[in-house]
């Protein structure tokens, strides 16, 4: 996809870059006044990690690489996660989504994904997760990682030890009911998402020391699924505006809250009490009418 704005907007950090198109190729000029980094403002936000209650650390418990989850020996907060990659490498036009390889990179880096349109794991940002071409008259891919639980989860957010630009990188997520279409080897993104609940997010430059914490992304998707697709920014699974052509990161960790599997309260165990008092009186008045018929 060319880039045909001159002008783009970094959403949650309130920044605005102009671009120059030098023969040199795209060159950046940002105002970071608004961003919490300058010259003349180093620091930047405070990276308080979004991760919640159950935090999956990638390099710390390792993957499991599978669609399903049901026979992974990685748990976290007694449920099961496995994870796949995926990238739109096949057909004619190069958009059908098949599979990719969860690659990682190195303890301090993290995982990324490395599809079959021509990316090495040598290579940056091939070796991340992200929808860059690197090379002349190749195909625009856009890489995810699939997490399937074996409980339905709720996704609160994620943690990247880099990104490919500290001041616009952008992430989308989807929740699935099914993976059937994703692994049908023949749908586009489109297809995939098409009834799926989905949103996409900036991702932020974090102050930490914790190389697994440099950047973070928070999520807002008030929904539970068993199955969650994170991945380079993809306007079909929701446009924040900027380009969908320059998002790269390596991803650490996820973060994920259980759903509540408490069943509701039964609601005849309130009522017995008053059942068993009218059973009493019933057999009261049997006795008193049997009783005054002998009379």
């Amino acid at each position: 996809m060319r880039l045909s704005s001159i002008t783009k907007f970094c959403v949650a950090l309130s920044c605005v870059g102009v671009i120059s198109t030098a023969s040199a190729g795209y060159r950046y000029n940002y105002n970071y006044s608004q961003c919490g980094g300058s010259s003349t403002q180093t620091s930047t936000a405070e990276c308080n990690s979004p991760l919640g209650e159950n935090v999956y650390n990638l390099v710390d418990h390792g993957i499991f690489e599978s669609t399903s989850a049901n026979s992974s020996n990685v748990a976290i907060g007694g449920v099961n996660v496995a994870v796949s990659g995926w990238a739109d490498t096949y057909g004619y036009n190069d958009d059908i989504v098949v599979g990719a390889d969860t690659y990682k990179i190195s303890d301090k880096y993290g995982y990324g994904v490395t599809n079959e349109d021509w990316e090495s794991a040598y290579n940056s940002p091939d070796h991340a997760i992200d929808n860059v071409n690197t090379r002349n008259g190749n195909w625009q891919d856009f890489d995810f990682v699939l997490f399937s639980f074996s409980d339905d989860v709720t996704l609160q957010g994620a943690n990247f030890s880099w990104a490919y630009s500290q001041y616009d990188t952008q992430v989308s997520i989807a929740a699935l009911d099914n993976i059937s279409s994703l692994t049908s080897g023949s749908s586009t993104w489109s297809d995939i998402v098409g009834t799926a609940i989905t949103s996409s997010y900036n991702v932020e430059k974090c102050d930490s020391t914790d190389e697994h914490l440099k950047y973070k992304s928070e999520f807002a998707l008030n929904t539970s699924s068993k199955y969650w697709l994170v991945g380079a920014y993809n306007k079909v699974f929701g446009d924040i505006g900027g380009y969908s052509s320059n998002d790269a990161f390596k991803l650490t960790s996820i973060g994920f809250s259980v759903s509540d599997k408490t069943p509701p309260p039964d609601s005849t165990a309130v009522s017995e009490p008053g059942t068993l008092g009218l059973l009493f009186a019933s057999g009261l008045i049997v006795m008193w009418r049997r009783k005054k018929t002998l009379i």
